[in-house]
């Protein structure tokens, strides 16, 4: 067993096993919040009202537009996260207090999938407190590379990188979130999609400042 003292001579690293569980914790968290959002979508098709299926459908769009959007999103911010994670050999305990602020958001986002379904997508208050939650997920994403970017050896990869795609996420989801307080809506997340065009420029333009 790996003493005090040699994990303090490590930075503070914690064995790798600590970091696989971490990562399973993460996965089941995701896969728990994933279930929560279908839930909605249970009761909806309970018992038979006499309702034909087009229209329980037709009936209870939103609902389902909710879930499809929450569920991308889901898909979307567990993806960033296993980036993150994918060639990180240790964790530290900030690393493990950063990830338990990510899982905090996840978690919480079937609660404004929720609020976006009842208020039929146009509510100012719902659409912020939705983005809001995702934009939280993205403040802990960049905790998370900025830990890492600060921790020597915890990573096979260059560090900044990372830090600087986890910035341009955050400054992102912070303008949508500005916008979900606009006639915009839900349509402020679209602007999300710029963050791989921009990180490609930045390094197009960072490797040709260093020829």
């Amino acid at each position: 067993m790996r003493s005090y003292a040699a994990t303090e001579n490590n930075g503070g690293m914690q064995p790798q096993r600590g970091l696989e569980r971490l990562v399973d914790l993460s996965d089941a968290v995701v896969a728990i919040a994933a279930t929560l959002l279908v839930l909605p979508l249970v009761e909806i098709a309970g018992p038979d009202s006499g309702s034909s299926t087009w229209e329980v459908i037709t009936s209870h769009r939103v609902d389902l537009f909710a879930f499809v959007l929450s569920f991308a999103v889901i898909f979307v911010l567990w993806t960033t996260h296993h980036r993150v994670f994918r060639d990180v050999t240790g964790y530290t305990t900030n690393l493990a207090l950063a990830n338990f602020f990510w899982l905090l958001s996840i978690v919480f986002l079937p609660f404004p999938t929720k609020l976006i379904a009842e208020k039929n997508g146009f509510d100012a208050g719902a659409t912020a407190t939705y983005v809001g939650t995702i934009a939280v997920s993205m403040m802990a994403i960049f905790a998370l590379q900025v830990v890492i970017a600060h921790t020597p050896g915890i990573t096979r990869l260059v560090p900044e990188h990372g830090l600087r795609t986890a910035t341009i996420g955050l400054v992102l989801v912070l303008i949508a979130f500005g916008l979900a307080f606009t006639p915009v809506g839900l349509w402020s997340l679209t602007v999300l999609a710029l963050t791989v065009p921009i990180d490609r420029f930045v390094d197009r333009r960072t490797a040709k400042a260093e020829e």
